[in-house]
């Protein structure tokens, strides 16, 4: 019903008051309870009074209709106005009165707001489509302004008519490399309509309406609380101009490792998100050294692997830092994308064992340690390997290692369950071998395996074949496959397994039986080894597969934490467990700038990273810890806009809205849109007039059907207007008769 009055009068801020018009029916049931009774008198004679009658009766229709229209008026008039409409400047200028304002301004400063459309970025035209909205305030207005990008930044965050400051923070508005999500600075409007007390409330984004933008659940963003104060929505464009765009979204190498002066062989990923063809230069750097260059063709909205090589300095420290970079194009902050490739170096690894003391070759991860050690020289397999007792699981610091070995261990305390699975959600690799002490209520305790034990079974002594079922898992990277089959095991006893929903078998054994079950627990790996590290289950340790399976695994869980290293602009940087918690911190930002950190335990060194390029951690004794890159996040290069019917679909039909493209269609709008006047005091006006001209016309008409003069007659007006009253004559008998 809202909609139909809003049509004809215009806009209303109270339109749910609308749904009283329907009281206007009272009158017309009291005018249909109120009809008169003529008692009907016999005379002795009728030949005149019939006519009379007949016609005061059609002239006292027509005055009671005129009366019960009047009555209906007021009613009406009375529900519009407390409905309280406005009315545009074209139709309100002879009425006088402004309705004041809440305005909130949302201006998109993500990363494709700064595309040069002409001679100016986007940001620059919606600052000056801002500073139009904030001409046309008028005095009592109030604005409150919002930097939108991932996430809202509050530059007013509260509504104020110091529209000189909100012009201020607008002119000092800076871009940044985030993406685009159009949900939360929403939110933070709906908070501020919400305790708006201003009569219209209008909600203003400036944006290039980058579609990505516009991925999230709308309902949970314009729901019941937007709709109580019934803010109007405007998505205002800066411009309508085709957008042109390349740019290097990944550049991956071969191997997870580089070593001083080999070739480094890598692809990267070039994007064209323009409707024309792209025809660019890739450079690579490291650092400001070109070492590779190669010529980009990419088709119309498509991308290409473009393979590159160079050969790696002989001297490396941490990381190969480095960048692939276009020619440039209208954005260019895409146009880059930067690299740190780790120098390898041993995997750190942490053996748990049952028991120390006493001769080494009979301890369970003796054999363990020695293929975990093969081919280091003697300080870095020092270094590298390091082997405790399960006594010492409880404290023994667990950050400074990639992988840690859980070799027959026959019990495990609260303490160590919660610190490995605190491992485990930081990233890192938790492998498992059973044994003999290995009891199967202790390793149900261990939350975090992929697979609980059942039973176990004694096997007859012989070799049995295996298969990998996987052969493309990372675990088996150039090392067993189809072409080279793992090798039979020499196995006597065996666990059966319940698997987890989620755990994959990666070995069998004998067709059926799990040799090696892999799952994952937070960032983590962890894998279950079906056989001991030891001979008490057989001669694994003696077999060609156990030192080079070790190997890997080890090698698997460096891997690992070298792809923590990158991350995107906006993206949360975790703490990996290599950074001490016990020290200061140093972080050193892409500009140089440095960023301190007191000791204690965190979760994340950053809540977030705002601008690309390379970061560097470190510790006040340890010196650096970590080295990480961050990008510009994927999806902010396609600066395809929103389709004007999608975005009618995506918003709910309850929020009212308009889009408009353009500072001149701004202007426009601003101008057809402005001076809203309340209407609601001259319906008010109008229903007392229309109250006194009902009440001098009901008494006029109750006078002239008075039957108090005793010189007429009042034929026809034999009755009482009184409800349900039977007719009493006013003279006495001989005037009747």
């Amino acid at each position: 019903m809202s909609a139909i009055f809003q049509a004809i009068l215009g806009s209303f801020q109270s339109p749910w008051m609308l749904w009283g018009l329907f009281a206007v029916a009272a009158p017309v049931i009291i005018h249909l309870l109120q009809r008169r009774r003529v008692v009907q008198i016999p005379f002795s004679t009728l030949r005149f009074l019939k006519a009379i009658s007949a016609k005061t009766t059609r002239r006292s229709r027509i005055e009671n209709l005129l009366l019960l229209l009047l009555r209906c008026l007021i009613f009406a008039l009375l529900i519009l106005a407390a409905a309280r409409p406005v009315i545009s400047a074209k139709a309100s200028r002879f009425l006088g009165g402004n309705v004041p304002r809440t305005v909130v301004l949302l201006l998109d400063n993500s990363l494709s707001m700064t595309y040069r459309a002409g001679e100016q970025t986007r940001l620059e035209l919606a600052k000056k489509q801002a500073k139009a909205i904030l001409d046309d305030l008028k005095p009592d207005d109030e604005v409150a302004v919002s930097a939108v990008s991932d996430h809202a930044d509050l530059l007013i965050a509260e509504p104020t008519v110091k529209h000189e400051m909100a012009r201020q923070v607008i002119e000092s508005l800076q871009p940044t490399e985030a993406r685009t999500d159009f949900s939360a600075g929403f939110r933070e409007a709906r908070r501020i309509v919400l305790k708006s007390e201003k009569g219209i409330r209008l909600v203003f984004l400036l944006t290039d309406n980058q579609e990505t933008g516009w991925r999230f659940d709308a309902n949970t963003v314009f729901n019941a609380d937007w709709n109580a104060k019934s803010p109007k929505l405007i998505v205002v464009r800066t411009d309508d101009l085709a957008a042109v765009n390349g740019s290097v979204k990944n550049i991956a190498f071969r191997s997870q490792f580089a070593t001083g002066g080999s070739l480094v062989r890598g692809v990267a990923t070039v994007e064209n998100s323009a409707a024309a063809p792209l025809h660019d230069l890739l450079e690579i750097r490291l650092g400001e050294e070109r070492v590779a260059q190669r010529p980009v063709d990419v088709d119309p909205n498509s991308a290409v692997e473009v393979q590159f090589e160079f050969t790696a300095p002989a001297v490396l420290s941490r990381a190969l830092q480095g960048y692939g970079k276009l020619q440039g194009d209208n954005l260019p902050g895409d146009d880059k994308f930067y690299f740190a490739l780790p120098v390898y170096k041993p995997p750190r690894v942490l053996v748990v064992q049952a028991q120390q003391g006493g001769e080494e070759r009979m301890q369970s991860a003796f054999f363990l340690k020695k293929a975990l050690a093969a081919g280091l020289d003697a300080a870095t397999a020092a270094s590298s390997v390091n082997v405790i007792s399960s006594a010492d699981l409880d404290d023994k610091p667990l950050e400074p290692y990639s992988a840690v070995f859980l070799v027959d261990l026959p019990r495990f305390s609260d303490r160590a369950v919660v610190r490995l699975n605190r491992y485990l959600d930081n990233g890192r690799t938790v492998a498992l071998f059973v044994g003999d002490q290995s009891g199967i209520d202790q390793l149900k305790r261990l939350d975090f395996l992929p697979a609980k034990p059942t039973k176990r079974y004694d096997l007859p002594a012989n070799r049995i074949a295996t298969r990998v079922t996987d052969p493309n898992h990372p675990l088996f990277a150039n090392a067993w496959g189809s072409e080279m089959p793992f090798p039979p095991i020499p196995q006597q006893k065996m666990f059966d397994w319940d698997l987890d929903k989620d755990a994959k078998v990666l070995i069998t054994m004998a067709g059926q039986y799990p040799f090696l079950i892999a799952g994952e627990r937070g960032q983590g790996r962890v894998l279950v080894i079906n056989a001991s590290a030891d001979r008490t289950w057989g001669d694994l340790p003696l077999s060609p597969a156990f030192l080079p399976l070790v190997q890997q695994i080890a090698r698997w869980s460096a891997e690992q934490v070298a792809r923590q290293s990158s991350f995107h602009v906006g993206d949360p940087v975790p703490s990996t467990p290599g950074i001490p918690r016990d020290q200061a911190l140093t972080i050193t930002l892409p500009d140089n700038t440095t960023m301190n950190l007191p000791p204690g335990g965190r979760a994340t060194l950053l809540d977030r990273a705002d601008h690309t390029g390379f970061y560097t951690v470190t510790a006040a004794t340890d010196g650096v810890v970590q080295q990480f890159v961050v990008n510009v996040p994927p999806d902010e290069s396609k600066l395809r806009p929103i389709a004007t019917d999608q975005l009618e679909r995506l918003i709910p039909g309850d929020t009212s809205r308009d889009f408009v493209t353009g500072l001149d269609n701004l202007r426009l709008w601003l101008v057809q849109n402005r001076g809203l006047t309340r209407l609601w005091p001259a319906i008010l006006l109008f229903a007392l007039l229309v109250f006194a001209v009902e009440s001098l016309l009901a008494n006029l008409l109750a006078a002239s059907r008075s039957q108090a003069e005793e010189t007429h007659i009042r034929t026809g007006r034999l009755n009482k207007r009184r409800l349900f009253q039977p007719f009493r004559a006013g003279g006495t008998e001989s005037e009747a008769a």
